[in-house]
């Protein structure tokens, strides 16, 4: 484990940060086998609703009233609508990881609102409604909630009201995972992931240092990290698909190998200080994991 001083000197030069064996996944483990099996039945044709009414039923102050899909979006399965006592139109979606098809990757997100118009943005009180409905239907989400050194290590780095919010239950299945991206957001300060049940390979640096091993000769700093802006088909290629650009990455360090209970920190300060990632699955079975951004309450 690394030291506060160690972390906070990798946060702020936009490095990612590895905590090994971090989370008690013992203390979580019936949760975990049954959001697994969750997945599972989605994977055979099941859908998220049937699971929210369950888990919900018998936890006073939560009302399921309605199913959407965006028929817009080809990677959405189905968004569940939620009132609680203390704020409306909280939703779960459940939606494909990659809209590639041979990829059976899923997902559940949890925020409010209308995500078109981002009503997740500057509203702390529903964005807090949506952790609580979150943990309510995953109650894994101890693993992260309960943990008081965590927590006071997330709150150095963001600031006094630190909240883990936009939370995200992944299951990545064999050979899926994502492509290189970044989550500068508005007002996100950055993700912490746990992994939870399986492996995943990580490649994760900063932008900066990114930008550095893809500019071409004689491009200044900033036409770099402009062109990972709009990254072009070659340069797309290159940064997923290219084993020897791969092969760079992993030599120079940038490569992470997750386990049960590691927790990878991933900060997000702005467009360009900010921690590009690209995710590989590990293993034969589907894992699980938790994803939730980082933000500084108002």
């Amino acid at each position: 484990m690394p030291t506060v001083a160690n972390v906070q000197s990798r946060w702020v030069r936009d490095e990612p940060v590895l905590l090994s064996a971090a989370l008690d996944v013992e203390s979580v483990r019936g949760g975990i086998r049954n959001t697994l099996d969750f997945f599972r039945r989605v994977r055979r044709g099941g859908v998220l609703e049937p699971t929210l009414r369950h888990r919900l039923g018998g936890q006073a102050g939560y009302e399921l009233v309605g199913v959407s899909v965006d028929v817009g979006d080809e990677r959405e399965i189905e968004k569940v609508h939620v009132d609680s006592r203390a704020a409306e139109d909280l939703f779960a979606k459940l939606s494909w990881v990659s809209n590639d098809e041979t990829d059976s990757s899923l997902r559940v997100r949890f925020s409010f609102g209308s995500e078109r118009l981002d009503d997740w943005y500057g509203d702390d009180q529903r964005a807090r409604e949506a952790d609580r409905l979150a943990a309510a239907v995953f109650p894994e989400c101890a693993a992260f909630d309960g943990h008081r050194s965590l927590r006071r290590l997330l709150t150095r780095l963001v600031g006094s009201g630190m909240r883990m919010s936009e939370r995200i239950v992944y299951s990545n299945a064999p050979g899926g995972g994502a492509v290189f991206h970044h989550d500068a957001e508005m007002d996100q300060r950055g993700v912490v992931y746990g992994q939870l049940a399986g492996r995943t390979l990580w490649l994760a640096l900063p932008k900066r240092a990114l930008s550095d091993l893809v500019a071409k000769r004689g491009q200044s700093a900033g036409e770099a990290l402009r062109q990972l802006d709009q990254p072009s088909a070659a340069l797309r290629r290159r940064l997923n698909s290219d084993p020897r650009f791969t092969a760079t990455l992993v030599e120079a360090g940038h490569a992470y190998v997750l386990t049960p209970g590691d927790v990878l920190l991933l900060p997000s300060r702005g467009v360009d200080d900010v921690a590009w990632h690209s995710v590989f699955a590990l293993g034969n079975s589907p894992s699980l994991s938790h994803s939730y951004g980082l933000f500084a309450e108002s």
